[in-house]
């Protein structure tokens, strides 16, 4: 009979700490961060159709929690552009995580100011806590949107990148753009060795043979996308 009671008080006691568990997690706050790890976004009105002034850029938001039913507002702090090249116009359109998903954005509109003609700026926003979210990974809190007018180097040509499609170049970039239309082929892949990165660098070596392209055209050899090429 004594040994019944004990076990009878300490299944109480393991049920009663499970419920607190589940109702501590359930009535948690989520916590959102910036997808990628301190991460910048590289967006230039040089890519865009000719006479665009102003253009929305997303930045991924990820979630760890409860999936709502409604759509719900994260608290994004606009830390400012860069201090070096003032007189940007922007402005953070929305920043959401909508109804009955674990992802959103933060959509700030940008605008094509003088000021890009001297020089790229950089926008820095930051997560912050609010009432609906709690902050999550702290590495991942920050982001920034460099805007520009002319070409820039992207971040994902990086010194991996040079291995398949040879070192960077404003001319390489320009070609990248009118051959493919924009760099999502090389910026969204998972790896150099998929069939639509290989077949895009097919593509651009094809323009470049077929056309004569040469950075300069006393130049010997037409401009390749290849391992280490110039």
């Amino acid at each position: 009979m004594k040994n019944i009671l004990y076990f009878t008080i300490g299944f109480l006691l393991i049920m009663t700490a499970c419920s607190k568990s589940e109702i501590d997690t359930w009535d948690a706050r989520p916590r959102v961060w910036f997808t990628n790890s301190n991460d910048t976004t590289l967006f230039s009105f040089y890519t865009q159709p000719e006479g665009t002034t102003e253009s929305v850029v997303e930045v991924p938001i990820s979630m760890a929690g409860r999936v709502a039913d409604e759509d719900r507002t994260v608290t994004v702090k606009d830390l400012g552009s860069s201090l070096f090249n003032p007189g940007s116009r922007y402005e953070i359109v929305s920043a959401v995580i909508p109804a009955g998903e674990v992802t959103g954005t933060l959509q700030v509109k940008v605008y094509k100011t003088e000021n890009l003609e001297e020089a790229n700026d950089t926008l820095n926003f930051e997560i912050c806590g609010s009432e609906v979210f709690e902050v999550g990974l702290s590495d991942y809190l920050h982001h920034a949107i460099i805007i520009s007018s002319s070409l820039a180097k992207p971040s994902w040509w990086d010194s991996t990148a040079d291995r398949y499609v040879g070192y960077y170049s404003e001319k390489k970039l320009e070609i990248i753009y009118t051959v493919l239309g924009s760099d999502e082929i090389f910026s969204s892949a998972s790896s150099w060795w998929s069939d639509d990165v290989q077949i895009a660098i097919y593509q651009l070596n094809q323009y470049c043979k077929k056309n004569n392209i040469k950075y300069h055209p006393d130049d010997e050899d037409v401009i390749t996308f290849d391992y280490w090429s110039n």
